[in-house]
């Protein structure tokens, strides 16, 4: 199939083996980057029985690779648009982020923890808008297909490490662990680097830059796309309510259906499961109806669903109402696809990284379903989170008819 970048509209060629070889290069690389994320999830008790870490210090390390992806997610987007070297950015940062996380086996002092922790999520902010940019512009003329199975590989990724990761641990400890699942980065890396091109940008005469757009001007251009902005709202809206929903289901399932912590946690991974599920079904909503039609349904039905939880009078009902939030709000491929259309091609990492850097904000979610719950009841927080998602549907609507 063509390699040109082109609109999502363009006529379809039939795809060869290298192109389902590059898919799947792209999507488990997407898969190890969100294993990435959560990293230090499961062996946060090795660590902190190992270091002596108090619970502040504790939530310190996820909070110090959260923040990273917050301060750095726009500006390496930015980097990577104006220079064109999207794949390179890609495997640099990737590339820090399992250095990072191979060294967090060698040191034995929280601080030098704390900031590798911080390190790694620097690097590893890189793989959202560099990799949606690379695949979209591989796949140009079926980019609805191929950023949502490259979004099912995020995943196949953060359903399958964490369970691998602390099987691992038990046995080797969390040091060995962690290195151990940072290292496919070492065979994954060098792929992306032979299968997918780099598009510099040229420089101006005497290499002074005037070929180059500066970073005000690329921020300009894409804050400028009405449509970009209203997608990377609803996106954060969307995250707001899920996150809480997903996040305080071990609470409301403990205290309102006496569940169990394997029971919770198997409900909680059949939510991610359903959205593996239903990605591929994401982007055939969006090839067939555009964005709006395809966001407006599954929002509306993520908040109706969200709005029962704290309703459910036993846990299989519990369990079944996760597996359904999981089957209608995982809605990134149709984001991502409707991003990739409605922004120019030289603006799209940079369009991506304003999308994450937006949904971002929602680590608020959180604090403020836990300051209702403590206030008023679980019933409360799962109140607010439906708002939050249902206002992502009125910013849905006013979205263009149609695909672009």
């Amino acid at each position: 199939m063509s390699r040109a970048p082109g609109a999502g509209s363009m006529a379809r060629v039939p795809w060869r083996r290298g192109d389902y070889l590059d898919l799947g290069v792209i999507s488990i690389t997407h898969g190890l980057s969100d294993g990435f994320n959560n990293m230090l999830v499961p062996v946060l008790a090795l660590i902190v029985a190992d270091l002596r870490l108090s619970p502040i210090e504790a939530g310190g390390l996820l909070s110090a690779f959260s923040l990273a992806v917050l301060l750095f997610q726009y500006p390496l987007s930015l980097l990577a648009d104006a220079t064109g070297r999207k794949k390179t950015v890609l495997i640099a940062g990737m590339g820090v982020a399992t250095a990072a996380f191979v060294a967090m086996g060698w040191t034995s002092s929280y601080h030098s923890l704390l900031a590798l922790a911080f390190v790694a999520g620097a690097g590893n902010t890189v793989y959202h808008p560099c990799g949606t940019a690379l695949t979209a512009e591989r796949f140009a003329s079926s980019r609805a297909f191929a950023l949502s199975y490259q979004s099912l590989g995020g995943n196949v990724g953060t359903g399958i490490m964490p369970v691998g990761l602390a099987t691992l641990a038990t046995f080797a400890g969390w040091r060995a662990a962690v290195a151990a699942f940072a290292l496919p980065a070492l065979a994954l890396l060098p792929l992306v680097g032979a299968r997918f091109p780099d598009r510099p940008r040229p420089r101006g005469p005497g290499g002074a830059g005037g070929g180059r757009e500066g970073t005000w001007a690329l921020t300009r251009r894409v804050i400028s796309n009405r449509s970009v902005i209203l997608l990377a709202m609803l996106y954060s809206l969307r995250s707001m309510g899920t996150k809480g929903m997903i996040g305080f289901l071990p609470l409301l399932g403990a205290q309102a259906a006496g569940m169990s912590t394997p029971t919770i946690g198997f409900a909680v991974s059949l939510y991610f499961g359903m959205g593996a599920v239903t990605k591929p079904v994401m982007g055939y909503l969006y090839d067939r109806f555009g964005a709006r039609s395809a966001l407006v349904i599954p929002l509306a039905l993520t908040g109706a669903i969200g709005l029962a939880m704290p309703f459910a009078p036993w846990e299989t009902a519990l369990i079944a109402l996760a597996a359904l939030l999981g089957l209608v709000s995982f809605v990134a491929p149709i984001v991502l696809t409707a991003t990739a259309d409605y922004c120019d091609q030289d603006v799209l990492a940079t369009s991506v990284g304003v999308i994450y850097a937006v949904e971002g904000l929602s680590f608020i979610a959180p604090l403020a379903g836990g300051w209702l719950a403590e206030h008023y009841g679980l019933g409360a927080s799962y109140v607010f989170f439906t708002i939050a998602v249902w206002a992502g549907v009125a910013v849905s609507a006013m979205l263009p008819r149609g695909k672009k």
